[in-house]
């Protein structure tokens, strides 16, 4: 089934983990406390990975890691988040090694480009949080951001083979009060084949020159942010 919602949770460690202690306590409440609920298609827990996102017109995000989760409909996804399951039990679990309640980002995903190729043990993930131009509007961003802007991206010579996956997800409303509400106006998720195809991705003159330029059309840079993990679970 195709997914019609995506809810992603951005995630703040509360400093009394290290990167490897947080990666096992999350894991671990996981498998202990899984998500149960109707509607949900799948869910991935993403992790820190050292280093910053190499996009030119991004800072870094105050988060460290993210969930994914998608569903079969958008009620499904707003059930979970104000039913007693999460509010009572998912969630305070977690809070105990977060610094602060997640923010929540949802809306429908756009899978722009999926590779055939294995995802390989260190492919890493970048979100992107991008935060639309003053004055333009909402529909317009997200027009450009998932049609013009995508398409640009993956122009660039070799592209296709260093990224694996890419999705895009545009925000228009906040996802819950049960949530931390942000301003930014999305989320994207690039799947690179590792760091160095990453890293060589954003070297490129294409990016430079074309991509970059294009980014400041429709996005504020002062507000835009990005996070760089690695899937480490995923059901």
């Amino acid at each position: 089934m195709t997914p019609a919602f995506k809810l992603v949770l951005l995630l703040r460690s509360s400093g009394t983990h290290d990167t490897g202690s947080f990666i096992d306590a999350w894991t671990r409440l996981d498998l202990e406390n899984p998500i149960d609920a109707p509607g949900l298609l799948a869910a991935a827990f993403n992790g820190p990975v050292a280093g910053r996102v190499p996009i030119s017109h991004i800072g870094a995000a105050p988060f460290d890691a993210a969930l994914e989760t998608w569903w079969a409909r958008k009620n499904d996804a707003a059930d979970w988040v104000v039913s007693r399951a999460f509010s009572d039990d998912w969630l305070p679990r977690r809070l105990a090694i977060l610094a602060a309640r997640p923010t929540g980002i949802g809306g429908a995903p756009q899978v722009l480009w999926e590779s055939d190729a294995p995802v390989p043990p260190d492919a890493v993930k970048v979100f992107t949080l991008p935060v639309s131009r003053r004055r333009m509007r909402f529909v317009e961003f997200s027009s450009h951001w998932t049609g013009q802007h995508a398409q640009l991206a993956l122009e660039g010579p070799g592209t296709r083979e260093r990224l694996l996956r890419l999705e895009d997800t545009p925000a228009p409303l906040g996802v819950s009060t049960r949530l931390q509400h942000s301003r930014y106006d999305g989320v994207g998720a690039l799947t690179f084949a590792s760091l160095d195809a990453l890293d060589e991705e954003f070297a490129t003159e294409h990016y430079r020159d074309k991509v970059a330029a294009d980014e400041l059309t429709f996005t504020e840079p002062e507000f835009s942010a990005g996070i760089l993990t690695r899937e480490i679970s995923r059901i």
